[in-house]
This record gives structure tokens, sequence and C-alpha cells, in this order.
């Protein structure tokens, strides 16, 4: 690989990595960019019931099979987690990660909102162009949330959301840059300032007006901050 600092793009649960390409016009000057769908979603089909390490699994043979090193790790939610794993079982394989609104923190009775229920709350606080994008993203992906359906990622789902990392986050040695929305109804911002308290390198940068969706809602401000960080 060249000289250039690398992202590699994790997505959440339910979307693609086609959910990160408005972001990649304001990226690419100063990084190469890597995207892949997660088991499950997008262009990559599920064969199996998974857990959170064989995400992990999957996100390092992607690195490896595209001779990918010393990448920063961009996880938004779900993709947070496997972001998570990824750091805690292979640490030399990355160099930073950042936590976008990340799924990390499980609790018994707190549940995994589905996107229908996410859309009303998210509606009002984002631009009318940032929905028509996340819409038309939604319908390119051909992964959707009907696809729970799906026996084995029916299963995937019950084994994702049953596991908290909380008890592993001192474990991680890399360096962390969390981000969150200030009014994130899906991922509560105390999760993130536990995230921070926890990963002994990590700070946080509280995106305000934004919800689960900061590098969507407003990304001018995620775009510098993952500069600043990286760069």
């Amino acid at each position: 690989m060249n000289s250039q600092k690398i992202l590699v793009f994790l997505h959440g649960w339910g979307v693609s990595s086609k959910i990160f390409e408005p972001l990649f016009y304001y990226l690419k000057d100063d990084f190469k960019i890597f995207t892949v769908d997660l088991p499950g979603f997008g262009k990559t089909p599920i064969e199996k019931t998974m857990v959170l390490k064989d995400y992990a699994d999957f996100v390092y043979e992607f690195l490896k099979i595209n001779n990918i090193e010393n990448p920063i790790i961009i996880g938004h939610s779900f993709g947070g987690a496997v972001a998570i794993k990824l750091a805690l079982i292979y640490p030399d394989s990355i160099s930073k990660l950042i936590l976008v609104d990340a799924s990390a923190i499980r609790r018994p009775k707190r549940k995994m909102l589905l996107l229908e229920k996410i859309w009303p709350v998210l509606k009002p606080i984002i631009s009318e162009k940032l929905r028509i994008i996340i819409k038309k993203l939604m319908k390119l992906d051909k992964t959707d949330w009907a696809q729970i359906k799906n026996a084995e990622l029916k299963q995937t789902f019950k084994n994702v959301i049953k596991e908290n990392l909380e008890l592993q986050l001192n474990s991680i040695k890399n360096s962390v840059l969390v981000i969150w929305g200030e009014n994130d109804a899906m991922t509560p911002l105390k999760e993130g300032e536990l995230i921070v308290k926890t990963i002994p390198s990590a700070k946080l940068a509280v995106i305000k007006n934004a919800g689960h969706f900061p590098f969507l809602e407003k990304p001018e401000k995620f775009i510098k901050l993952i500069k600043d960080f990286s760069l």
C-alpha cells in the first residue's frame, strides 16, 4: 500500500456500505477508502448463524485479502461493535478506531430499534436532502429490516444483542475516537460517555443536534473530526 492513510468503514445493522457514500467525495483526496458489506447485508450473503467474533474474523480476512495494513477502522452502530471486537482480537491489524454511536453496551431490557421505529425520530432533525439520500440508499440496498425473516440472520441478531462488550473495553490498546450524536435515541449519549471512560485511550466528540446518523446529519463536522484525528 502507499503512504496514504487508509479508512475502512463498517456499517450498522440493516443497511450496507452504501450508507457512507455521501462522505467519500470529501475524504478521497486525503485517504484511501475501503468499505465492506458485512455478512447478511448488501452484497454479502449470510451463510451461517454468527456472533460478533465471526464478524470480526470476516473483517480481519477482508483486511488480509486486500493487503490493507494499519487502517483506521470506522464503525457505526453495529459496525462499531464489530470494530471493537476486531480491536480486541486482532489489535495489531489496525492503527486506530473511530466508533460512531457504537452499539457496544447492551442492557438486559434494552432492545435495538427497527428502522421503522427510528425514522419518526430521525425525520424531524435532518434535512429533506439527507432524508432523500437515506431513502435512496435503503432502496439500493437489497437487504433491509424485512430480511430478519432469514433464519440465520434472525438468530444472529439475537446473538449480537446479547453480547455486552462493556467489561472488555478496558483491554483496547489502540487510539480511539468516539463520535456520538447528542440526541441519539437508539444508542444514548450516556453509553458513549461510558465507552470513553472505560477505554484507556479514548476521546469523546459529541455532535450537537444530531442523532444516530451524525455522519449524514452533520457531515461537515463529522469529516473534520475524522481528519483531525487521523492526519
